[in-house]
């Protein structure tokens, strides 16, 4: 099974332990701003901090987690990123919080 890491635990996860990649979405930063209700929820973590999101394009990912609830994440784009997530769409992710984040 494939991971998908997360430096902090964020609200939208809802807990869920893993997730079916359901689409990607490239999102050019020039072409398309985000909306700031989208950057707040995609980047505030359970603490009530916000993650800063990369200054380059961006890659949107579509899940649907174990408990059936959706979510996405935005993470920076490079073309090795993004051959692989859409390699992967349809597939099952384990969903990892990383060593040290809050909880």
């Amino acid at each position: 099974m494939s991971v998908i890491k997360f430096s902090h635990d964020y609200p939208k996860l809802w807990h869920q332990t893993s997730a079916v990649l359901i689409d990607v979405w490239l999102i050019k930063k020039e072409a398309f701003p985000l909306a700031q209700e989208l950057i707040d929820y995609d980047t505030r973590t359970s603490k009530g901090k916000f993650y800063p999101l990369p200054k380059n394009d961006y890659l949107q990912l579509f899940f649907v987690g174990n408990k059936g609830i959706p979510f996405c994440t935005i993470r920076r784009r490079t073309p090795e990123k993004e051959e692989y997530y859409n390699s992967k769409i349809k597939e099952r992710f384990e969903i990892k919080l990383i060593k040290g984040v809050e909880k």
